[in-house]
């Protein structure tokens, strides 16, 4: 029996040449062990930190139910369509990120750079958020250990390290939860005109951040770093190991865990929705989610937070996507778990949003404020809302460790994905380091730990919040727009949905169609015009220095910059006299096909060849796509080489298929 061969075709209209590979010599690619392991990678990518930790801080900052509205209008018009279509973009190709380009237009090879850019990056400053809440795991642990309250209790506010005049606590005693009447605990100094902090609020900042000395009401911040919280660093690192350990065992490793990171979290999730609405007061907070400021929603920066959190919560834009679905065979039904993965993912945000805001609600009716200045919105919301309802549950320490536990897991599963797509970026550019994936892990995670220690200082709150604004929203914006335009505009929509009903045997319908070559590419685009014109530096209100945001335009351009960069290269590379050539050539698959080999190859003969891909609609750029007609005489593989012999330019449809169904 011969060796497994791969016949590829390169070239575009009137030059076609195909080659044949000997695939045995590279790393078969990993799929999943079974089609469950898929949708639950998705769930615990999709569904994660995004929905119960950055949905509801970025909803409170933007007025609540003003943020919800244009977010649900984002998810409909993009969110969903582009979910779908990088599943099915992924897994009809077979292909990574960038490696996937070369096979639609190789003009797009920026959009797969620039994503693995936005992934590194924001895996640098992700497991820091795990890295909390592995922090208030072991401190939990140890108060229980000890017989000592929940740590960010009413006590915290006697420590040395809380800052005692506007320190203050909020919490039901147990006989008052019963007849349902709230119990201002005051500490002392509280009726003077200080403004008045949480136990909770304080614990976070001066605890687990160090955000400020002992007792005291220093800041520090990005022009005064201060030293390494050396707890905070040793939960950070221990994160990493894990992480390590989990990437080196691969992708079908990884579907194992998914089972326990995808599904926890929905049943913390449900117990916290009812202890925070059976809260007094909780009405109030979630009439602030649900119903909109009108006078916000004209915000454009509302409406590009919004689409910043759609990409962050499905995952949509960093190209996670196209690399779970490449890990799937060819023939799975990845549209019903697109719908089913959308559409959990939306009701865990607003799962998470009711909860975060019916705890607000009541914790602005103990303090006797408005919902809109309770707390301190920002990244830390779901460290000081969670942990102040865990504090008026039974048991708080049992409940606080397996939201942690939750909360960790769900920074798993998504930190997993957004790496794997890394990696899987490197292993297709270099198929033969799969060989050697622990190295590789290696150098990837003790990078990313390096990376990541400035955000373990005193200040480093600060460069987190310049990551997240940049790094993992603003700058996936770019690389978004630049592929729904390339897919629905030079690939052409017509062409992808005969990709898609030829792998799926189904019919793609008008939303779908609509959605892919209209609506998505349109509403992002002025999204991205709007935001310009609308564009303010970010500061915080004063809190961080002018040059902050010049850091995070430097942050963000190193990824945004990849896409005229690889464009420039593709057109450079491309065959022509003229730009206008070299720029149509650009625009034109460089791989016409993939087929897959079935049986095996013992002389000129017994070629055979699985799948025929030919594409003959009008593209784009209002040339036609070449089919390509394959006879076994065609192939001359005398001294190992395949060389078409005939062209298929110009062979109608009824021909190809026809001659299509005679090699099957």
């Amino acid at each position: 029996m011969g060796k497994k061969e791969k016949v590829v075709g390169n070239g575009s209209a009137g030059n076609i040449v195909t080659g044949k590979v000997d695939i045995d010599e590279i790393p078969d690619r990993t799929q999943w062990g079974n089609k469950y392991e898929f949708i639950l990678a998705c769930i615990s990518m999709s569904v994660g930190l995004g929905n119960v930790w950055r949905f509801p801080y970025l909803a409170y900052a933007y007025g609540g139910g003003a943020f919800l509205f244009p977010y649900l209008i984002i998810l409909f018009v993009c969110g969903k369509p582009m979910y779908f279509m990088e599943c099915a973009f992924g897994q009809y190709h077979q292909e990574g990120p960038v490696t996937i380009w070369k096979r639609v237009a190789p003009i797009g090879k920026g959009i797969g750079y620039a994503q693995l850019v936005i992934q590194a990056m924001t895996s640098m400053y992700y497991v820091t958020i795990m890295a909390w809440a592995m922090f208030y795991f072991w401190t939990t642990l140890f108060a229980a250990c000890l017989g000592d309250p929940v740590p960010w209790a009413g006590q915290f506010c006697d420590s040395e390290w809380a800052h005692k005049p506007s320190c203050i606590s909020v919490h039901i005693p147990s006989n008052e939860i019963e007849q349902g009447y709230p119990l201002l605990i005051f500490t002392n100094e509280t009726l003077d005109a200080t403004p008045k902090v949480t136990s909770a609020q304080q614990y976070y900042d001066r605890v687990i951040l160090m955000k400020f000395d002992k007792g005291g009401d220093t800041k520090y911040d990005l022009s005064s770093m201060g030293r390494i919280n050396w707890l905070l660093m040793l939960n950070f690192l221990l994160s990493w190991v894990i992480m390590f350990f989990t990437l080196v065992k691969g992708i079908a490793s990884a579907g194992k865990a998914v089972y326990i990171t995808s599904t926890l979290p929905f049943i913390v999730l449900f117990i916290l929705l009812g202890r925070g609405a059976s809260l007094p007061n909780a009405v109030e907070g979630i009439k602030y989610f649900l119903v909109p400021q009108f006078d916000k929603l004209l915000n454009v920066q509302t409406w590009r937070n919004a689409a910043e959190q759609m990409f962050y919560s499905l995952s949509c834009g960093f190209g996670s996507l196209v690399m779970l679905g490449s890990y799937n065979k060819r023939k799975h039904n990845c549209y019903s778990d697109a719908m089913i993965v959308s559409v959990a993912d939306t009701a865990t945000s607003l799962i998470a949003g009711i909860s975060v805001f019916s705890i607000l609600g009541f914790m602005a009716g103990q303090l006797d404020v408005g919902v809109e200045t309770v707390a301190q919105s920002g990244p830390g919301l779901v460290f000081v809302t969670f942990p102040e309802a865990l504090n008026q549950m039974p048991y708080p320490h049992l409940w606080a460790l397996i939201f942690f536990v939750m909360l960790y897991t769900l920074g798993l599963g998504s930190q997993i994905a957004t790496l794997e797509t890394v990696l899987t970026i490197i292993y297709d550019q270099w198929p033969m380091l799969r060989k050697k994936k622990p190295l590789v892990c290696g150098i990837a995670c003790v990078t990313c730990f390096f990376i990541g220690i400035p955000f373990m200082m005193q200040g480093g709150i600060d460069i987190f919040d310049i990551f997240d604004s940049y790094a993992g929203g603003f700058s996936v914006l770019f690389p978004a727009v630049v592929e729904c335009v390339i897919i629905g505009w030079v690939y052409g929509v017509t062409r992808f949905v005969n990709d898609t009903n030829n792998m799926l045997n189904m019919k793609v319908s008008v939303y779908w169609r609509s959605t892919w070559g209209l609506l998505s590419p349109l509403s992002l685009i002025l999204i991205l015009i709007l935001t310009f014109a609308a564009y303010t530096p970010l500061n915080h209100g004063g809190l961080l220095p002018e040059f902050a945001d010049g850091l995070g335009w430097g942050i963000a351009m190193v990824s945004i910059i990849q896409l005229p960069i690889w464009a420039g290269i593709a057109i450079y590379q491309a065959k022509g006299s003229t730009f206008k050539e070299k720029l149509h050539e650009s625009c034109w698959p460089a791989e016409i096909m993939v087929p897959v080999p079935v049986g095996f190859v013992e002389g000129p003969s017994d070629v055979v060849l699985e799948e025929l891909h030919h594409v003959a609609e009008d593209d784009a750029l209002g040339r036609k796509s070449v089919a390509v007609s394959v006879q076994s005489e065609d192939f001359d593989v005398e001294n190992g080489s395949a060389e078409q012999h005939s062209s298929g330019s110009g062979i109608n449809n009824e021909a190809f298929d026809q001659k299509d169904e005679e090699l099957r």
